[in-house]
C-alpha cells in the first residue's frame, strides 16, 4: 500500500499538483529560466549513464555547465525534504528524490569536468 502511495506521490510532484510551500526569490542573482548564459556544448554524443543523468535532472543535451547547474539547483530545492515537514510519507519520498538528483548530479559534474580537461 505504502509502495502505491509513495509513486502517486511521486507522481503528484514531479507533475507539479503539489504546491511548494516556500517560493524561490529571484533576486537577481540567477538568470530567468530560459536564458542562455552560457556557451553550448558542442554536438558530442553523450554516453548513455551521462544522457540518463540528463534526462532524470531534466537537463537539455545541449546545455552548458551554468544552465545544468541552475536547473539542478531549481529541483533540489523543489524536492527538498525539509519542505515537507508537516506529511513524512512526502518527506519520505522527497528524501529519495533528492538521492536521486545528488548521484545523477554527479555523472553530470564528472561529464563537464572531463569536457573541460580535453
Amino acid at each position: 500500500m505504502f509502495d502505491k502511495l509513495g509513486e502517486l506521490l511521486s507522481e503528484a510532484l514531479d507533475n507539479g499538483a503539489l504546491p511548494i510551500q516556500e517560493q524561490i526569490a529571484n533576486d537577481g542573482s540567477a538568470p530567468p529560466p530560459g536564458s542562455k548564459t552560457s556557451e553550448k556544448i558542442e554536438a558530442i554524443p553523450l554516453p548513455a549513464h551521462v544522457k540518463a543523468a540528463f534526462e532524470s535532472i531534466s537537463i537539455p543535451e545541449d546545455a552548458g555547465f551554468d544552465e545544468a547547474k541552475r536547473i539542478y539547483h531549481e529541483k533540489l530545492m523543489y524536492y527538498h525534504p525539509d519542505l515537507r515537514n508537516d506529511n513524512p510519507v512526502l518527506q519520505k519520498v522527497a528524501k529519495d528524490k533528492t538521492e536521486k538528483l545528488l548521484k545523477n548530479w554527479q555523472h553530470v559534474e564528472e561529464w563537464f569536468k572531463n569536457q573541460a580537461t580535453d
